[in-house]
């Protein structure tokens, strides 16, 4: 006798009968009854000798797997229900009277768990045998495919015409809720749900003649058509099976695959289907619809074509404007700007041609872009003109790019800096303060501004001084560029046009003047300032190493007369002999 067997013949003699107790009793029957509660597994299988014990034991697999996940779900519930009741078993004080009834039940949910665990587990080793056996049996029998296909293809037929007497029951039954046709109403539900199992079953039937198809294609090693059978079969049976059954066929399947194909052919079709899946996953994601201009629909593939294109554009108008360049700069005949000319035009030439390719490529017509831009010219109209004037003012920046990120402007004489960024509406100028300005573009198309590093970053510095009346003008030159040609400045930049020299500029009141002119290359003309501090100390300890004098403001007062009460004055003051 088991324990739960002694303590309801204990509880038979003992406890009051009341519903406690009774629920007590049944608690211990069903736990002593339990095996005989649940299912048990199918019995030991064989391997079938023809294609009709084949099919059967195809659906066998098949039943087993529907268990498997029934037998999941109630598992995942019992231990679910176990959890809880363990919680509140220890929150019970001892003395509680149902304190009883609850172990007992939660005994009884323990049971339950362990024993579904084990049917689980025999599921599974069932369904294994029974891939072997389907697996052996593809190598042995000979299947006949085009049955297979018509009892599909009849299977579907009948499927398509039980799903549309279904829906147009639907449709009656609607109207007749309309008319509270109550007895006509239970009438089309009972038909409803005898079309519904109509339908389950030609669905079984569509699935074992899928079944039969891809073990024929097994059977002929056909590994195109095994992977696409079998690709087309897990889509049907995912739309009518739970995941876990799903699982499970998929690995009956794996394991047929693997016994006839081998892994690694079995691993490669796959592999190769399931690029195929993925690729025709993007193809239709790519060519679905984004947006529409007018009529015309813009998919992602569009968009991305026509913007390769368009890049494409620029490429080859950036390749044709530096090769005109190049080629130009070896001839004689052709001048800089007409050069430029030709470079420039050819560019945006090809720019617009790769445009209006994108159009095309996109499906737009000229039409309709006749008919944004009459949009956008009525609210250009009511107030956006500087807006636009900017935006295209950017466009055009951009797209000339006689100003770059990195050069360094001057606007005026209060406003010097590098550019930054370049924005669609205003350009960024970060001074050599560290002070970050804000300019429109339209201001840096409709005015003058001043690029300094448009083309290279070589720029001639004009540093101004001064000597004494009757210093030789040539010793001055020489002592000079003296001092500058041993200075090692890496800056100062010489060429056969770009030369260091001193001109003299003028002669003023008290001094000859004279400029430096010093080519300057790099990083040092960001810093006009900087850079003039150190020629003018280069000058200035120049002259004085050479004994030039840098003169400063000299006047001479030349007295005419003087007032007689003014001398005696003086005279008082200094004594006669100073005046």
């Amino acid at each position: 006798m088991s324990t739960y067997e002694k303590l309801l013949e204990r509880l038979k003699i003992n406890a009051v009968d009341n519903d406690e107790t009774a629920l007590q009793r049944t608690l211990l029957n069903r736990l002593i009854h339990l095996e005989t509660h649940v299912k048990k597994p199918a019995a030991a299988l064989s391997e079938p000798k023809d294609t009709a014990r084949f099919k059967a034991l195809a659906r066998t697999a098949a039943q087993i797997a529907l268990s498997h996940a029934a037998d999941e779900k109630h598992l995942e519930t019992l231990q679910k229900k176990a959890k809880v009741l363990a919680e509140e078993i220890g929150n019970r004080d001892e003395n509680t009277p149902d304190l009883f009834t609850l172990q007992l039940q939660y005994a009884f949910y323990r049971r339950s768990i362990h024993i579904y665990q084990q049917q689980i587990v025999t599921y599974k080793k069932t369904l294994e045998q029974a891939a072997r056996l389907l697996a052996a049996a593809t190598q042995k029998l000979n299947f006949h495919p085009e049955s297979s296909a018509k009892t599909l293809e009849k299977a579907l037929n009948t499927l398509n015409t039980i799903e549309r007497r279904i829906e147009n029951l639907q449709i009656d039954k609607e109207r007749l809720t309309l008319l509270a046709h109550r007895d006509a109403i239970k009438k089309i539900n009972d038909r409803i749900k005898a079309l519904e199992l109509e339908r389950e079953q030609i669905y079984s039937h569509i699935l074992l003649a899928r079944f039969m198809l891809f073990s024929a294609a097994l059977h002929a090693r056909d590994t195109s058509k095994v992977f696409t059978l079998q690709k087309q079969l897990l889509a049907d049976v995912t739309k009518a099976y739970d995941p876990v059954a799903v699982a499970d066929i998929a690995s009956v399947m794996r394991t047929m695959e693997h016994s006839r194909l081998g892994k690694i052919t079995s691993l490669e079709g796959a592999t190769s289907q399931e690029i195929k899946s993925a690729f025709a996953l993007f193809w239709k994601e790519a060519n679905a619809p984004l947006f529409t201009i007018g009529k015309t629909s813009i998919s992602l593939f569009k968009l991305t074509l026509a913007l390769l294109v368009f890049i494409i554009g620029f490429i080859m108008g950036g390749v044709y404007k530096r090769s005109i360049k190049r080629l130009g700069s070896d001839s004689d005949t052709l001048t800089q700007s007409t050069r430029t000319l030709v470079s420039n035009l050819g560019y945006y030439l090809i720019v617009i041609i790769a445009f209006f390719i994108a159009l095309k490529v996109l499906g737009i017509n000229l039409s309709s872009i006749a008919l944004v831009a009459g949009a956008l010219s009525v609210g250009i109209g009511f107030g956006l003109q500087n807006v636009v004037s900017n935006f295209v003012s950017g466009l055009i920046l951009m797209f000339e790019r006689s100003i770059k990120i990195g050069d360094y402007l001057e606007l005026d004489d209060t406003l010097r800096g590098r550019v930054s960024d370049i924005r669609m509406r205003s350009t960024t100028i970060s001074t050599n303060d560290n002070i970050d300005v804000i300019v429109p573009n339209q201001q840096l198309i409709q005015n003058r501004v001043v690029n300094w590093t448009m083309e290279d970053e070589i720029r001639r510095f004009e540093i101004p001084f001064s000597v004494a009346y009757g210093t030789p003008v040539d010793r001055v030159r020489d002592a000079v560029l003296h001092a500058l040609a041993h200075a090692k400045m890496n800056d100062v930049y010489t060429s056969r046009r770009r030369i260091s020299e001193i001109v003299m500029t003028g002669m003023g009141d008290s001094s000859v003047d004279f400029k430096l002119f010093v080519w300057i290359k790099g990083r040092a003309i960001f810093y006009p300032q900087r850079t003039a501090s150190r020629f003018l100390i280069l000058i200035y300890e120049a002259l004085n190493e050479a004994g030039i004098e840098i003169p400063f403001p000299q006047r001479d007062l030349h007295i005419r007369s003087v007032d007689g009460h003014t001398v005696f004055t003086l005279r008082e003051q200094k004594g006669p002999d100073n005046v």
